[in-house]
């Protein structure tokens, strides 16, 4: 049994997708959903909080796979954040290989 075999927390993942604008042009749109189960981490405030800066809520998400890239929707909780950073693979051998990625909670 392996440390990504269950864990603890669901969420929704959805892809990044682009649709037309009716300009010719694209806008970014909400892909196919994917839910996946991961570990998730409470990512502390940068130095602004301490100077009454309120921060956004962040969170570093641990799983055995990330269908998405940054910019994408994720659902946790009933709360929607964004992937705010490029989702990072941690290639060690074929049964520890996990990808992180921060998020932060929109609005």
């Amino acid at each position: 049994m392996g440390l990504f075999d269950f864990p603890p927390v669901e969420l929704s993942v959805f892809e990044y997708a682009e649709a037309d604008d009716g300009y010719g042009g694209k806008i970014p749109s909400i892909g196919k959903e994917h839910r996946i189960r991961a570990f998730v981490q409470a990512i502390d405030a940068d130095d602004n909080s301490s100077q009454g800066w309120t921060e956004p809520a962040r969170y570093k998400v641990i799983a055995r796979a990330f269908p998405a890239r940054r910019w994408a929707l994720v659902r946790l909780d009933g709360q929607d954040f964004t992937c705010s950073e490029i989702p990072r693979v941690h290639r060690g051998s074929k049964r520890t290989e996990f990808v992180s990625a921060v998020i932060e909670r929109r609005g």
